[in-house]
């Protein structure tokens, strides 16, 4: 692994961690989103991003003076084969599909040093639209990638477990009759005292891994269900990086149960990183003079991001080729019952990187 990313995987984390607690203040459902496609989209812009814009930028997204070394981080990923950069209605194998694009009004100028930079270090691509004279064809063009200047992230994810799990009864979840899924396995689990961290309540951590152990899903459980957003406030990146430590995730023989569910979350990250100090990129104030002459300012950021857990992994393809099956255990396993709202994070092991975040309220069943 590359050694200069380090600080670059802290900034991801922390900028992660600070956006999951703003969205989980504004709605009282469920929360799903991926910081590293975020960031890495407003990467695109921090290029252009000149005085204190760039500083509000920087120091939101934690970058420090990482404007370009971000996007090692990037690379890492992507070697591993995890991460696929997409065009609209373009396919790809890969485990996550990102989608990041930034919109221009056709009368912007947007200077050759800037494209150059764009097409180096980003994943992501620049479009002019027609805004201002033709603004439904505009639209019918953003709406068919999946709206002054706009920028769009969006986000698949599909990945097979390692050891897969099996169709359960339907269980009650919150009262409401919900298909379950259901697993013997011998996998890191660790206990998160509440004293020690001055949590309001004692939680349970569960890593599963997915096929070729890249990467891992981590689902933290309250044992007070109520306690769930005085949890979300006190999580900080230490907290997190301690919790999963392997000293403290010991393997452990596990009966699992948890919900099959398909989470599909759409935010318009104005307002959310207008809270996170990020202000005059969509203001008068906005200062993109290394993106374009003249005066930009950012209309809106819109993002996208789907993840569908069932028996088989991430969004079932029609067959079970290359699925481990389970390793029964010989030992009494101790339960690990998922039956109320919890919070996961999806995470790339090799660089100890959060791809996603989820706070699992009420979201749609998979059949």
């Amino acid at each position: 692994m590359n050694p200069n990313i380090a600080p670059v995987i802290l900034a991801n984390t922390k900028f992660s961690i600070d956006l999951l607690k703003v969205l989980c203040k504004a709605t009282t459902g469920n929360v799903l989103f991926s910081p590293l496609s975020i960031s890495s989209a407003l990467g695109l812009v921090v290029l252009g991003a000149k005085n204190n814009t760039a500083d509000q930028m920087m120091k939101g997204l934690h970058f420090g003076h990482m404007r370009i070394m971000y996007h090692y981080l990037y690379e890492e990923i992507y070697k591993e084969g995890e991460y696929k950069n997409k065009e609209p209605g373009q396919k790809s194998k890969r485990s996550v599909q990102l989608a990041n694009r930034l919109f221009g009004e056709q009368t912007v100028n947007f200077s050759n040093d800037y494209l150059d930079l764009c097409e180096e270090w980003s994943f992501g691509s620049l479009r002019s639209a027609d805004f201002k004279m033709n603004p439904d064809a505009a639209k019918d063009e953003i709406n068919s990638w999946d709206t002054n200047l706009a920028l769009i992230s969006a986000v698949y994810f599909k990945k097979k477990w390692a050891n897969k799990f099996e169709r359960t009864v339907t269980n009650k979840v919150k009262g409401v009759n919900w298909p379950m899924m259901g697993k013997k396995d011998t996998i890191p689990m660790g206990t998160i005292p509440h004293r020690q961290y001055q949590l309001p309540t004692e939680a349970q951590i569960l890593e599963i891994p997915y096929e070729n152990e890249h990467l891992s899903m981590l689902v933290i459980l309250p044992n007070k269900s109520e306690e769930l957003p005085k949890l979300v406030d006190s999580i900080t990146y230490e907290k997190v990086m301690e919790w999963t430590e392997p000293d403290n995730m010991i393997l452990t023989d596990v009966d699992v149960t948890m919900p099959i569910f398909k989470m599909q979350e759409k935010y318009n990250l104005k307002d959310p990183l207008e809270k996170l100090g990020i202000k005059d990129l969509f203001s008068d104030e906005c200062d993109l003079s290394g993106m374009a002459s003249g005066k930009l300012k950012m209309s809106k950021m819109m993002h996208k991001s789907v993840v569908e857990v069932n028996a088989e992994g991430t969004e079932a393809d029609g067959g079970s080729g290359g699925v481990v099956q389970l390793t029964k255990s010989n030992a009494n396993p101790q339960p690990f019952n998922v039956q109320q709202p919890f919070l996961f994070f999806i995470r790339h092991n090799p660089t100890n990187s959060i791809l996603f975040w989820g706070r699992f309220i009420s979201p749609s069943p998979v059949n």
